[in-house]
């Protein structure tokens, strides 16, 4: 049998798919556990103090939380440190000034649980995505009743430990809350209390091992504060009118001690949707563009989109990071997405959480705090780019600012445009598909790049691509060469976007987008 072009076409389409989709996946991947590694004890102490705080659900005000608050504070004594515990009270009255309801602030308490009691008994049946959202923005409120003690308060405490450097009073902070989740709408009471393994233990104790390795450093040259927060989960999301969701302990925290805006460069907090995949830098302050690059020179395995980091700063959902964004600190929020199913539930356990994304939890810390332990970073505050950023290659990112962005989609449409006109000069009276391709992706990258320029790479890219290969056409090895290489780079930009739509909550961010322009 005689193989003809089109089987050598053919062929090679299979062989760039293969190749492509193999090394867009692989890029997705957390590092896998080192043994050989220095910092495989600091691993090994790390998931055993996972195993031992997360052994039980441990929500804001229970029993349980004092016993882990106290096996924390034993940790970080140990290390020969004394931490500020903030103390945070709330009455039934201070509850009422705090909690709105569909929009609306409530007289009291009790008219609070008793309008939610008739909420749930008139919307048990949800029809709509209008109801859908008022469910998940008013379920809030049954978590805030459960929490009230015998006294009628909610006691939070915030354990906060800082390394000061000499010469300085600049700092980085690392946040990472120890309360676990407590209930899940439409899921039985007896079924939803969560041991928060990942959700944000994980967080929890990576920190502790990065507050470990620096803790008895002589030569720090910035301050690094270490705040284990309470009240992220359930007092205390609150939503006020159209705000973002904010946490009350971390509100508390910001408040007490307003002088550290001045002083804090930047704040990186972890949280978790899941308990496996990459570490993934999912929201960032605006005009990140310092911030990520100090990031990467941290030498931390790194994955991220600046695309998810633009939808998430305008979506309802919030974190501990929040707070600090809204006082104008500037942040770095990460979390791992990839086994979604066990967030807020009875499954995110010790036992389900994948390695390598604790490994990976792990090695980010290490490599940021011993990063900012050694170098000031006080030129973080100064004016910045908005970034564009994605995964390119296992660990890496490509940075940015949306000034370069700009640049590289003109030059990219400008080149199709040429290649266009050539066409058209040629009299080709049957034009090839990749000019039919680039005639669709130079209006969408324009559009793009004006309204959305976070996410404009993943079209001008390719059309630079296209029209690179159409120029070379004459020569049909180095033609064939460069348009397998090119759909190769072209799937390692798309597959892993194509996994975050699949694995994170980004769908439902888009549709609430769409929802809140549509209103």
């Amino acid at each position: 049998m005689l193989i003809n072009k089109k089987h050598i076409r053919i062929l090679c389409a299979v062989i760039t798919l293969t190749v492509g989709i193999i090394l867009g996946v692989w890029q997705t991947r957390p590092p896998r556990v080192n043994k050989s590694s220095s910092t495989y004890p600091a691993y090994e102490r790390m998931m055993a103090n996972l195993q031992k705080l997360a052994e039980k659900p441990h929500p804001s005000n229970s029993e349980e939380i004092k016993i882990v608050r106290a096996q924390l504070l034993e940790e970080i004594e140990n290390m020969g440190l004394t931490p500020i515990i903030q103390d945070i009270v709330f009455t039934r009255e201070d509850l009422k000034d705090i909690i709105f309801f569909d929009g609306n602030h409530v007289s009291s308490f009790d008219e609070l649980w008793e309008k939610f009691q008739e909420y749930i008994a008139k919307n048990l049946d949800i029809h709509s995505f209008d109801e859908l959202i008022e469910f998940y923005d008013n379920y809030q409120i049954e978590k805030i009743y459960d929490q009230v003690d015998e006294d009628g308060q909610i006691v939070l405490q915030n354990i906060l430990v800082k390394l000061d450097a000499p010469g300085t009073d600049r700092g980085v902070l690392f946040v990472a809350h120890y309360d676990s989740a407590y209930s899940q709408p439409g899921v039985p009471r007896r079924l939803s209390a969560v041991p928060g393994a990942a959700d944000d233990m994980l967080g929890v104790v990576s920190f502790l091992e990065a507050l470990r390795a620096q803790a008895q450093s002589k030569t720090l040259k910035t301050d690094l504060y270490f705040l284990f927060s309470d009240g992220e989960e359930q007092l205390i999301t609150i939503r006020e009118g159209t705000e973002k969701k904010r946490t009350e302990g971390t509100q508390k925290f910001v408040k007490e001690y307003p002088e550290l805006k001045d002083k804090i460069d930047l704040v990186v907090n972890f949280e978790a949707r899941g308990c496996s995949g990459a570490l993934t830098l999912f929201e960032t302050s605006p005009n990140a563009f310092r911030l990520i690059k100090a990031l990467k020179k941290s030498g931390a395995w790194l994955y991220g989109f600046s695309a998810e980091a633009k939808l998430y700063r305008n979506s309802p959902f919030g974190t501990d990071l929040t707070t600090f964004l809204y006082e104008g600190y500037n942040g770095l929020n990460f979390a791992a997405y990839e086994g979604f199913r066990v967030y807020h539930t009875i499954y995110d356990t010790y036992e389900n959480i994948n390695r390598a994304t604790a490994w990976n939890y792990l090695q980010t810390a290490l490599s940021f705090a011993d990063y900012a332990a050694n170098n000031t970073l006080e030129n973080l505050r100064k004016p910045s780019r908005n970034a564009v950023f994605f995964p390119f290659l296992p660990g890496r990112i490509v940075l940015m600012t949306d000034i370069v962005s700009h640049i590289l989609c003109a030059i990219a449409v400008f080149l199709a445009l040429a290649v266009i006109a050539l066409d058209v000069k040629n009299r080709r009276l049957k034009p090839a598909l990749s000019t039919v391709l680039m005639c669709l992706l130079i209006p969408a990258s324009i559009i793009c790049a004006i309204f959305y320029s976070e996410i404009s790479y993943i079209l001008y890219i390719p059309l630079l691509l296209l029209a690179i290969t159409s120029l070379i056409k004459k020569w049909p090895k180095v033609h064939l060469a460069v348009k397998m290489v090119s759909g190769v780079i072209v799937l390692m930009l798309w597959v892993p976007m194509i996994l975050l739509l699949w694995h994170g909550e980004v769908v439902l961010m888009i549709i609430l987008k769409i929802y809140d322009y549509m209103m």
